[in-house]
């Protein structure tokens, strides 16, 4: 690969170099879903480092889903991961413009062609207002992650339960039967479906995984950094921490903080260099707090969100999911009508 080069001064390991520099290849469209990497042997000779170093690096962005590796056919970009191009909206233009052309030639005028674009997005708000979504999980963290991306269907409903209160609900299966579609992460899928058989149908296994941005910023935290955390749950520290650990972070480097208790935060932040918080930190806009982190940021402090993200997969098949509900739906209007 002509474009990935390595800096044996910089302080950052030569495998973080690696993973950063695939991933941002990735992430701009450089390579592409399915292409195929060099054998380990051929990059460590291009990059002139060890091959174990190319196959640290190989693994990691593996586990992270970025690669896949195929035995006996070598490593190549996968087509899951979740990496979006950079140039998503000129790919979005370049559709429309494509079916602009198609509608002019049916001779079809602009204000025809935006009539019909404005009453077909209002008649998918109208069909989408009946429909509601329940978000499951264990921790309040990938709750957020559900409603942050899936804002894009905005007039769905999104209620969120924690799995620890749905349990000690006497009715966990008349609140949940309420919903079109029920999600869930990998963790709690079969746990979920062997409580409420009868729901199979409505659940969705949501994979999740860190955004590239989160890997990018985790590959890149120098090596003897003293670390703080900060979230809302002990199920969320420990995902940040085995995440950390990948990355071979020292434990001994890392404190934490939760959000409901943060005790002398100002203490805590000034004792770091590097902060790790969910999307959404509370903490950050609190008056008592503001200068804290302020003042963290100017003596050169560096705040990573841990970000995780449904995969494309999951989006794709939600919107699946609501798009076969809209037909059975309009198919039973349309029976009944008839009737």
């Amino acid at each position: 690969m002509k474009n990935l080069n390595i800096d044996k001064n910089n302080s950052t390991p030569v495998y973080r170099q690696i993973i950063e520099r695939i991933t941002f290849m990735v992430k701009s469209g450089e390579l592409q879903a399915g292409e195929k990497l060099p054998p380990e042997r051929e990059l460590a000779q291009q990059l002139g480092t060890a091959r174990g170093t190319v196959k640290k690096a190989y693994e990691n962005l593996a586990s992270n889903n970025i690669v896949q590796v195929q035995h006996g056919r070598g490593t190549f970009v996968s087509s899951e991961q979740d990496v979006i191009p950079l140039n998503r909206k000129d790919q979005a233009i370049k559709l429309i413009n494509k079916t602009l052309g198609k509608l002019e030639k049916l001779n079809f005028s602009a204000h025809e062609i935006s009539t019909i674009f404005q009453l077909m997005l209002m008649e998918r708000r109208r069909r989408l207002e009946s429909f509601a979504i329940a978000a499951l999980d264990c921790n309040p963290e990938a709750l957020s992650i559900f409603e942050i991306q899936l804002k894009h269907i905005a007039t769905v409903g999104i209620h969120k339960y924690l799995l620890d209160n749905l349990y000690s609900s006497t009715d966990i299966r008349g609140k949940l039967m309420q919903y079109d579609v029920i999600l869930t992460t990998t963790t709690h899928y079969t746990e979920l479906i062997g409580l409420i058989p009868e729901a199979k149908d409505r659940i969705i296994k949501a994979v999740v995984s860190p955004s590239q941005q989160t890997i990018i910023d985790l590959a890149t935290i120098p090596a003897n950094a003293q670390i703080g955390i900060i979230c809302k749950s002990e199920n969320f520290l420990n995902i940040i921490s085995s995440k950390l650990k990948d990355f071979q972070v020292k434990q001994k480097n890392i404190v934490s903080i939760f959000e409901d208790n943060p005790e002398d935060l100002s203490k805590f932040v000034a004792g770091c260099q590097v902060i790790i918080t969910p999307p959404k930190c509370s903490l950050e806009n609190k008056r008592e707090y503001v200068a804290a982190f302020r003042e963290f940021g100017e003596n050169g402090g560096r705040i990573i969100r841990f970000e995780y993200q449904l995969e494309r997969s999951t989006l794709i098949r939600i919107e699946e999911k609501i798009s076969e509900l809209m037909e059975k739906r309009e198919i039973l209007l349309l029976d009944g009508d008839s009737q």
